[in-house]
């Protein structure tokens, strides 16, 4: 029974990376519209609905670590393998993002469009940093 379980899961690990690659493509899709429209927002000089998009970045973040397992780098993907050597960075800048979009939403909950637009800034250096050194 156990060579059994042990065969389907060999079997069928390439089609839960598959999935978890598919899920970590929709997460940065979500991610990318979201800074679009705080970008949009903040241009405009308006901070409604503010706090609810720096709430789903936020939540991406802490989330996003976690769809990189070792056996999820062939295939469809433009994450680099430098991701499983070097985790922890990888993992720091993921919750720095994750910290900068905590602090923009409570400067939106507060109005602060000054302090908004510098943890944008810094959210979009976390992604910057990221993406130069984890992405193929």
């Amino acid at each position: 029974m156990i060579k059994f379980l042990s065969f389907l899961l060999l079997l069928f690990s390439p089609l839960f990376a598959s999935d978890v690659i598919n899920q970590r493509q929709d997460y940065m899709q979500d991610f990318s519209k979201l800074m679009r429209a705080a970008n949009q927002s903040i241009k405009n000089g308006e901070t409604d609905g503010l706090v609810e998009i720096y709430e789903e970045i936020e939540f991406i973040m802490k989330t996003y670590p976690t769809l990189f397992p070792d056996d999820s780098f062939d295939g469809k993907t433009k994450a680099s393998n430098d991701i499983i050597e070097n985790r922890e960075t990888f993992n720091q800048i993921a919750n720095d993002a994750s910290q900068w979009a905590a602090l923009a939403k409570i400067a939106a909950e507060n109005n602060d469009l000054e302090a908004i637009q510098q943890n944008q800034q810094n959210l979009y250096g976390s992604c910057k940093s990221c993406h130069s050194r984890f992405k193929n």
